[in-house]
Order: C-alpha cells, then structure tokens, then sequence
C-alpha cells in the first residue's frame, strides 16, 4: 500500500499492518483498522485518495479533505466506512483505471480501501458542520456531532435542516418556467425538488433560501407557492412542503406549501438593549460630590462710621480711624468653618468667588493701630481736678493726631501698593486659569477629533453610500448606480469591496449574463484582494454572503469554489480566465 506523510512531504511502500511508520526516521504515523473490527470508540484518522491510491493522515486545519495533499485534485464525494473509520474520496476529475472508487450513490467500489469490506446497506449522507463536509455512510451517527442518522427528517422542520438529512441523489434545482407553468431541472434555480419526500411517495417541493435576509426574497421567489403570515429576516421553516406532480417536461404544481420565518432569538436584542443601557446611564446618572476644603478666616465687621468691612481682631478702621463698637459680635463671616459638599458643576463658581472676597479681606492690610490693642485708655478718675483732665485730654489728642497722621500717611501707601498689586496677581492668576482650561478644552477637542479623522476613511463613506443605494435600488437605477461604482473604483483601484459591492447590484438581475457579470466584478476583486494582501478578508466576506446575497451564485457554479480556492492559496492564476481577463 501507499502512504504520504505530511510532515517529510514524502510518499513510500509499507506493507499493511499497524502501526503505519514512515521510512524516513521511522517515526509512527498512526494505525488503521485492516480488519474492520468496528469499534466502538470511532476515530477519524486515514483518508484514501481513489486516484493516486494513497493513504495519508487527515488534517482538518489543513483541508486535507477538500483537496488530497498528494495528488492536488479536489474531492468531490466521500464515504465514511462504517468498519475502519476511513474516508476515501473521489476526484472532480478521476482517473479511469483505479483499484478503487465510488459509485454515484457514494458507495466504494469493490470494497472499502481500508478494511477491504463490502459496504452496508441503509447508506445515508450526512453534512457535518464540526467536520465541515457532507458524506456518505453506513453508520447510525455522526462521530463527530453525534447526530442520529437512522431518522428521517420530518415535517415541520426547517429548511437547513431537511436538506442537510436528504440524500443528494434525491435532490434536484429546479426553477419555475412561466412559458410551461413547470418546474424545470435547472443547476442555480431557487428549489429544492425531493423525489419521495412525503409518505405517500409524491414529489415536493422546498425553497433552496434556508434563510431570508429581507421579506422581499419571499414575495420574489416564493409567494406563488408558498403560505406565510409574517415573512420577515430570519429562518426558513416549513410548516408543510409544496406538492407536485409529474408531468411531461417538468412537475407541475398541485398544492401550494406553509412556511413560517423564525425571527433571531431575543437575546442578541437583549444584548443591544443592555450595551444602550450601559451607554445612556452614565447621563443620567447624579453629578458627582466631593469635599471641598475650606480656608479659615478671619470673621469681618462693618465699621459703624464708614461702613468698611474691618476684621475683628483689630480694634480702629483702617479707613476712618474711628474705634470699633463691641456691639459687633454677631460678625459677618465669609466661610462657615465646616466642610461643604458641593457639585462638581459649581467648583468653578465658588472658586472665583472666594478668590475674590479673599483679595478684598487681605487689602486691610497689616494693623495700623497696635499698639491700642495692647493697652486701652484708662478712665481718668473723677476726684482729680478738672485741669488735670484737660491736661491729659490735651496731651491724648496731640499724641492722636500726631500718631494718626503719620499711620494714615503710611497705611494709604501701603493701601495704594497693595491696590497695585492686587490687579497684577488677579491677572496673573486669571491668565494661569485661562491658560490651563485652554489647554484641557485643547486636549479634549483635538483628542476624539484626531481620532475619528484617523477611524473614517473617506473610501469607507463611499461604500457605505453606495451599498445604502444597492439596497434601496430599483430596476431604473441601475445604470446610474454601476457609473458610481465605475467612479469610486477608478478613484480607489486598490480596494477591493468596490467590485465586490458591485457584484451584489449585478446579481439582482434576472437575465442569464447577471451571473457572468457579478463573477467578472468578484474575480476583479478578488485579484485586487490578494494583491493588497487582504484575501482572507475577502474569504470571510465570501463565507458570510454565501447563504444570502451570492446563494445563487454558490450553489451549482464551478466558478465559485475556484474562487475561493485562489482567495485561500493568495494565488491569482487560480482565477478563471474568462473572468480574470475581463
């Protein structure tokens, strides 16, 4: 037998026994049941190429079941042996003399390549979602998903999954001809026809959408045939299928069907209205508190004769001169001595205001008259002489006076440099505050502003208006639509979702040559993907539409899987030439 080992890109001779070591360093490859003792425990591990008659380990990461990694040929059916557990394959191009093969009903041919045993009888085909291929097999389930094979699929059932339990050859794409009023075999058409689907052995009739992206795929396609109350984006389930008969040149229509579409679950709603939630809370939430510190100052009185504000530590207005009442106790403060919770929005406010008062109270000054706080006037006693008491009157009111001119001249001196000043420190710190809440207003705008400008990209706006008038377009707009996207594509020849966009507009179409045109627009695309390095990219965007905006083109179009297979391998001669050409 012959083995390839993916590891030393080798193949070799060994003789068939396990384990399977290969000749170079004679490491173990792994071991394969010869003798097809079905056991119990299934393990996926050989795979046979029917055209190059190798053995080899599968890879799923490397999709060694699409294509064999020895011969390159791309498989096109596979049988999953029931006995050994290994999956042989054919060729979309086989040889003609082979030791082995598989029949058009997937059954190998004259026995299974590993365990050299007939097949069983009762083959089902089966697609794999965890295995991502669809084979065929004797089997009861699935070793992967574990799903059971041995039930049939019955109605009510969704779309996916009936078709999924069908065996291919008992499928056939068939589309509805208007001049006949049959249903014609043709390989993209928009049903699905099941040979024997019901139990009394008549043909029916399914949609081949297994999901609709709006309600207008139904009223396009399906609503001359098919029942639905509410056919909006989700699901396609049907309720009962659509019957028909044979009739010469195609099945005519005898009952039309019941579908339902099956919205999303809410949860992804319940998702969107938490992630809003969380973004408008913070809104509405209460501004926050914090503990403001407040200075300790001095409590002021008004003076009773000028009506200047005086701190009560001093005795005399620095204005007037005048002694200051003791009837003044209750004095004026500007600041409680306690903590203030206050908003955060009125920081600000508050802050110029006691900038402000504090500027008036420090004007006072130093204390003119001191030394009067020392040591107060006695009351002269009254069993002295009057002479004496107009003597010291006398001597008090020129020490007064003396005293008074002199501090008067000194204090407005002080007063008129302390009034200069006071200006200057205002406007120093005003153009400090000034400067500060510029630069933090600077930060603020320019931050988000710099980063939007780098996050939208002037191509990004474009596509989004032209896939705004793909959608929304009618028939009449289509050639005003394909002259922007000429516009846009020569403006951006490196971006590929252009062309890409462009081959959804050209799919809407009805006429034959839609096809060719949206495949011409996808290959384009495809060359600029590779070359700007973005083909996986493109991969992913091929992968999500398959089953909505390209669902024609990805079913029965050899031209679709060799577009994949150049996006995947970055290798732009995998390209059709037709198209590549254009």
């Amino acid at each position: 037998m012959r083995v390839f080992c993916p590891e030393h890109k080798r193949g070799f001779f060994t003789p068939r026994h396990s384990p399977i070591k290969c000749e170079n360093r004679g490491h173990i490859l792994g071991e394969l049941d010869f003798e097809g003792e079905a056991k119990p425990e299934a393990e996926l591990q050989w795979q046979y190429c029917c055209n190059c008659e190798h053995f080899c380990p599968i890879d799923l990461e490397q999709d060694s079941l699409e294509r064999c990694p020895v011969c390159s040929r791309r498989s096109s059916m596979l049988y999953l042996c029931d006995r050994c557990y290994t999956i042989s394959f054919e060729s979309s191009s086989p040889l003609q003399t082979k030791n082995f093969t598989l029949t058009s009903e997937g059954a190998p041919q004259p026995s299974c390549p590993g365990c050299l045993q007939s097949t069983s009888d009762g083959l089902r085909e089966h697609t794999c979602d965890g295995l991502g291929a669809s084979f065929i097999t004797g089997l009861n389930s699935c070793p992967i998903c574990l799903e059971r094979l041995d039930i049939g699929p019955s109605f009510p059932c969704s779309v996916a999954h009936y078709l999924r339990r069908t065996k291919a050859a008992n499928k056939v794409n068939v589309t509805f001809d208007y001049e006949s009023e049959l249903f014609v075999p043709v390989e993209d058409g928009e049903f699905v026809l099941i040979s024997s689907g019901n139990q009394a052995g008549q043909p029916i009739l399914l949609p081949r959408s297994a999901r609709f992206a709006t309600r207008r795929d139904f009223y396009e396609f399906y609503q001359d045939y098919y029942h639905c109350t509410k056919p909006d984006e989700g699901e396609v389930y049907v309720i009962q299928p659509a019957e028909v008969a044979r009739s010469a040149g195609g099945w005519k229509l005898q009952a039309p069907g019941i579908l339902e579409v099956l919205e999303d679950q809410p949860k992804k709603k319940a998702s969107t209205d938490a992630l809003r939630h969380e973004v408008d809370t913070p809104s509405r939430q209460e501004p926050k508190h914090f503990i403001a510190p407040i200075k300790e100052e001095s409590p002021v009185t008004p003076c009773p004769s000028c009506g200047s504000l005086v701190e009560t530590k001093y005795a005399f207005c620095w204005k007037c001169g005048n002694q200051l009442t003791t009837k003044s106790e209750s004095s004026v403060t500007h600041r409680e001595k306690h903590r203030a919770i206050i908003p955060l929005a009125e920081v600000t406010i508050d802050e110029e205001d006691e900038l402000t008062v504090q500027h008036e109270v420090r004007a006072v000054g130093t204390p003119i008259f001191s030394w009067a706080m020392a040591k107060e006037p006695e009351p002269i006693s009254s069993s002295k002489g009057s002479v004496l008491k107009l003597i010291a009157v006398a001597v008090v009111g020129l020490a007064l006076v003396s005293f008074g001119v002199f501090a008067l001249t000194r204090s407005w001196s002080r007063i008129d440099s302390a009034t200069a000043a006071q200006p200057a420190t205002l406007n120093l710190q005003s153009d400090l505050t000034n400067a500060s809440s510029q630069e933090v207003k600077a930060d603020v705008a320019n931050g988000p502003t710099s980063q939007r400008t780098s996050a939208v990209r002037p191509q990004d706006d474009e596509l989004n208006k032209l896939r705004e008038r793909r959608i929304a377009a009618r028939v009449s707009d289509r050639s005003a639509i394909l002259q922007s996207f000429a516009r846009v594509e020569k403006q951006y020849p490196g971006d590929y979702r252009f062309p890409y966009e462009r081959a959804k507009l050209a799919i809407k179409e009805s006429e034959s040559h839609s096809h060719d045109e949206a495949f011409s627009a996808l290959s384009l695309a495809a060359e600029m993907a590779i070359n700007s390095g973005k083909a996986h990219e493109m991969l992913d965007d091929l992968k999500a539409d398959k089953g909505g905006d390209f669902h024609k083109l990805s079913h029965g179009h050899h031209e679709w899987a060799q577009l994949a297979e150049a996006l995947k391998n970055k290798d732009t001669t995998l390209l059709d030439k037709k198209f590549s050409s254009r």
